[in-house]
């Protein structure tokens, strides 16, 4: 498995995830994943104390991982050499403190050129996609907040920026579907045009580790610019 390497110092490495990789294991899966990329290249983050256990009773050692990208979603992601800036960096993205900017081909053409959606996310009892406001949800609604700026718009489909002030699970893709403008590809959230993956990429994060301000950006694949 090849997962480019932007940039590495003493405290993280900052990869260029591709579509179609999963982050880490789940229930009864054997494919390669994130994870196995880093035990090979960098096994050393591993004694940090970073576990999942699966359903199917696996304890799946995350290390330095300190946020996640969906399989279908490319781009930035930024991974803990140390304990120290693994809590650091864990703290940050809880606190919603990193700044994460994604890029989105949806469909149709969104109107506006600048806004924000401010709508609370859940899951219904018997569905686990998240939903604004679903019926019947499971416990209580979390506060979710993603600006959108549109930048292209093309025949029946539109290019836009995202911006999430939260950090929801699917959060974008819940969005995006909630405002009637699915991202192309997202069948799960909606999405009615077949794409060979969901046009989704992480392009910009920015952080800081102590005093230092760092900030990584990675172009998106072709697909999003054609």
């Amino acid at each position: 498995m090849y997962i480019p390497v932007i940039f590495e110092d003493t405290n993280i490495v900052v990869l260029n995830k591709p579509s179609g990789i999963v982050m880490h294991p789940f229930d009864n899966s054997t494919e390669e994943t994130l994870v196995d990329f880093l035990v090979v290249n960098y096994p050393d983050i591993f004694s940090i104390e970073n576990q999942i256990i699966l359903q199917d009773g696996r304890t799946i050692k995350l290390g330095g991982i300190v946020h996640k990208l969906d399989r279908e979603t490319s781009g930035v992601i930024v991974v803990a050499k140390t304990k120290e800036i693994f809590y650091e960096l864990r703290n940050q993205f809880i606190n919603h403190s990193i700044e994460k900017t994604y890029l989105a081909v949806v469909e149709g053409i969104v109107k506006e050129d600048n806004f924000v959606i401010d709508a609370p996310l859940g899951r219904n009892k018997k569905d686990y996609k998240q939903q604004v406001n679903p019926t019947n949800p499971r416990g209580e609604l979390r506060s979710a907040i993603t600006g959108v700026e549109v930048i292209t718009k093309k025949d029946n489909s539109t290019l836009v920026k995202l911006t999430p002030k939260t950090g929801r699970t699917h959060q974008l893709r819940a969005h995006m579907t909630y405002i009637m403008h699915p991202i192309v590809g997202d069948i799960v959230y909606g999405s009615k045009i077949q794409s060979e993956r969901i046009m989704l990429h992480a392009s910009n994060l920015k952080f800081k580790i102590g005093d230092k301000n760092f900030e990584f950006k990675v172009e998106a694949p072709d697909e999003f610019l054609n």
